[in-house]
C-alpha cells in the first residue's frame, strides 16, 4: 500500500493551497512520533504560501491620499477663482492686485492636473511665490493669506502621507506563487516519502489509515480536475460547433475549381466583427494550405496576413520627475463642472489576439 500522486500544477492557487493545508491536518490528526518531525516544514511553506494569497491589492491610505488629493485641488481652485473674478473688477486696486496675482499662478500652468510629485513640488513653489513680500499687499486686497494656507497646509499633509506609506510595506518585487507552491510539493513529497518508508518498514494500524486519507483526498481532486476537462472540452466542441454552423452557408463560395474542399481549421484571431477565421483548402486532395478570412455582409473576405489584427501594446508609465517651473505665463481656467485633480493616470489598454475559438 503506497500513497498516491497527480499532477498538483493544475490545482488553482487556492485549491493547491487547501489541498496543502488538508494534507497537514490529516498528518497532524494521525499523531505519527516518527512523521511529526517532517510536518514543521511542511506548515511553515504553507504559511509562506497563505501570505501570497492574501496580498494587499491597494496600498494603505490611497483613499485618504486621494482625498487630500481633491482637497488641495479644490484649494487651488478657490484662489484661482477669486483672481479671476476680481480680473474682472471695474476697481482700479483690486483690478492690479488679480494681475499681480494671475501672473503668479500663469507659471504653473495645469498645476492641479500634474502627477502627484510634480503637483506637490508646484504648490510648494507656488505658496512661496504667493507669500513674498512683493506680493503681500495684493494677497492682502484680495484676501488670500487664509487660502493660501490652507492649500499649503494640505500640500504639506499630503506629502507626509505620501512618505508614510512608504513605510508600510516592501516594493520589491515579490517571490511568484508558483515558486512557493513548489516549496510547498517539495515538502508535500518529503511527508508522503516517509510515511509510506514507515509503512513498508513498521507498518501499522495508524499509517494504514493514513495513507487510505490521503489516497482519498488524492483521488478526490484527481476526479475534480477530470471533471474541469471534460466540461472545458465540451465548452470547446460547443463554441467549435457553432463557429462551423456559422460558415458552413459561406464555404461553397470558396471553392474555385472541381475536386477544392474547404473547411474551418478550427482557429480564429480577434474577437466580436474583428474575428476571423482560419480556412482548411484543399486542391483534389494533393494540395493543402490555410487561409485567413473574415465576414463580411453574409460572405467571406480573405485578409493578408500582414492584416490581420494585432494587440495592442501597453504603454509604459513614464516615471515622475521634479517639478520644474514652466515658462508659458497662460492661468488655467478651472473647470466649470467640479472634479478633483489628479495624478499621473497615463495607461494604455493592453488589446488581445483570440487563440482559440
Amino acid at each position: 500500500m503506497k500513497t498516491k500522486s497527480f499532477n498538483k500544477n493544475r490545482l488553482r492557487n487556492l485549491e493547491h493551497f487547501q489541498f496543502a493545508e488538508s494534507v497537514l491536518t490529516l498528518c497532524r490528526e494521525a499523531n505519527i512520533v516518527k512523521l511529526n518531525a517532517a510536518l514543521t516544514p511542511l506548515e511553515k511553506a504553507l504559511q509562506e504560501e497563505d501570505l501570497l494569497l492574501n496580498l494587499r491589492r491597494k496600498e494603505s491610505g490611497s483613499q485618504e491620499l486621494a482625498l487630500l488629493d481633491d482637497e488641495r485641488g479644490k484649494a487651488w481652485r478657490v484662489i484661482s477663482l477669486i483672481v479671476q473674478t476680481e480680473l474682472l473688477s471695474k476697481k482700479a486696486d483690486l483690478l492690479a492686485a488679480a494681475r499681480q496675482i494671475d501672473e503668479v499662478l500663469g507659471r504653473y500652468p495645469r498645476l492641479i492636473y500634474l502627477p502627484h510629485l510634480q503637483q506637490t513640488g508646484g504648490i510648494k513653489n507656488l505658496v512661496t511665490d504667493l507669500r513674498s513680500t512683493d506680493l503681500t499687499a495684493a494677497v492682502q486686497k484680495l484676501e488670500l493669506k487664509e487660502k493660501i494656507d490652507n492649500l499649503d497646509a494640505i500640500n504639506k499633509a499630503f506629502k507626509a502621507l505620501y512618505l508614510k506609506r512608504l513605510k508600510s510595506g516592501s516594493y520589491e518585487t515579490r517571490v511568484n506563487v508558483r515558486e512557493r507552491r513548489t516549496v510547498t510539493d517539495k515538502e508535500i513529497e518529503t511527508v508522503t516519502n516517509l510515511l509510506d518508508a514507515l509503512h513498508t518498514l513498521e507498518a501499522s494500524e495508524s499509517t494504514e489509515q493514513l495513507i487510505t486519507l490521503y489516497n482519498n483526498l488524492v483521488i478526490k481532486q484527481s476526479r475534480l480536475l477530470a471533471r474541469r476537462t471534460v466540461y472545458g472540452r465540451a465548452a470547446s466542441e460547443k463554441r467549435y460547433g457553432a463557429i462551423e454552423q456559422l460558415l458552413y452557408p459561406m464555404l461553397p463560395a470558396l471553392i474555385t475549381e472541381e475536386g477544392m474542399t474547404v473547411a474551418f481549421a478550427g482557429r480564429t484571431l480577434g474577437t466580436n466583427k474583428d474575428r476571423h477565421y482560419l480556412i482548411n483548402l484543399r486542391m483534389g486532395g494533393t494540395k493543402e494550405y490555410e487561409r485567413w478570412y473574415r465576414i463580411e455582409g453574409e460572405k467571406l473576405v480573405y485578409v493578408p496576413e500582414d492584416k490581420l489584427p494585432r494587440p495592442k501594446r501597453k504603454k509604459k508609465p513614464q516615471p515622475a520627475s521634479d517639478f520644474t517651473v514652466p515658462s508659458a505665463e497662460t492661468t488655467p481656467t478651472p473647470p466649470a463642472q467640479g472634479g478633483s485633480s489628479s495624478g499621473d493616470h497615463d495607461g494604455g489598454a493592453e488589446g488581445s489576439i483570440g487563440g482559440g475559438l
